[in-house]
């Protein structure tokens, strides 16, 4: 376990330390160390070649009320898999099809599950902090416990929306669904 605790501290100081004045002073808040995960996220998720082909970039886009205000701004422009990561704040589910990595924002909990089926096919990580996400469906579910923002992963959505997590982000998850039935 030690090793594990080793590469998750490795990582989130490596992603603050790329992040200028993430903690200039302060603890970060909760919306900052989210940006920090999703930007780490695009770093160890792997898109099919043809949807980043026609790219220089990856879009990271958020869907309904923005929870994370100057904390995107932080991470875009950086780099992850060679690509610089820019932010887009998005109206409708429909819009995502141009996005390779979502943040479903708490505000959309109503229309979760239709806005999953409407991604469900494209190679689209969808992210959120909405409770119950990822055993909804959706790719990556944020959950704080013990003060500490943790993340599920469902395997079977990251399969289905042809993505692959690394190993690395495998075991740092809390939990991965979908992979429990597997011999």
């Amino acid at each position: 376990m030690k090793p594990i605790r080793r590469f998750v501290s490795l990582l989130l100081a490596l992603a603050m330390a790329l992040v200028p004045g993430l903690v200039a002073h302060a603890q970060p808040t909760e919306y900052q160390l989210k940006a920090v995960f999703l930007l780490n996220f695009a770093r160890y998720v792997e898109w099919p070649a043809e949807s980043l082909r026609n790219t220089g970039r990856i879009e990271l886009c958020v869907l309904g009320r923005d929870p994370f205000g100057e904390a995107l701004e932080a991470i875009a422009g950086k780099q992850a898999q060679d690509r610089e990561v820019s932010v887009r704040l998005l109206a409708m589910p429909q819009q995502a099809a141009e996005c390779q990595l979502l943040f479903l924002a708490g505000s959309e909990e109503r229309r979760m599950h239709a806005a999953l089926r409407e991604l469900a096919s494209l190679p689209v990580l969808t992210v959120s902090d909405i409770d119950g996400f990822a055993d909804a469906g959706g790719g990556i579910g944020f959950a704080t416990v013990d003060d500490r923002v943790r993340f599920d992963i469902n395997a079977a959505a990251l399969q289905q929306a042809s993505l692959k997590a690394s190993a690395q982000l495998m075991r740092i998850a809390r939990r991965v669904i979908g992979l429990e039935a597997r011999p």
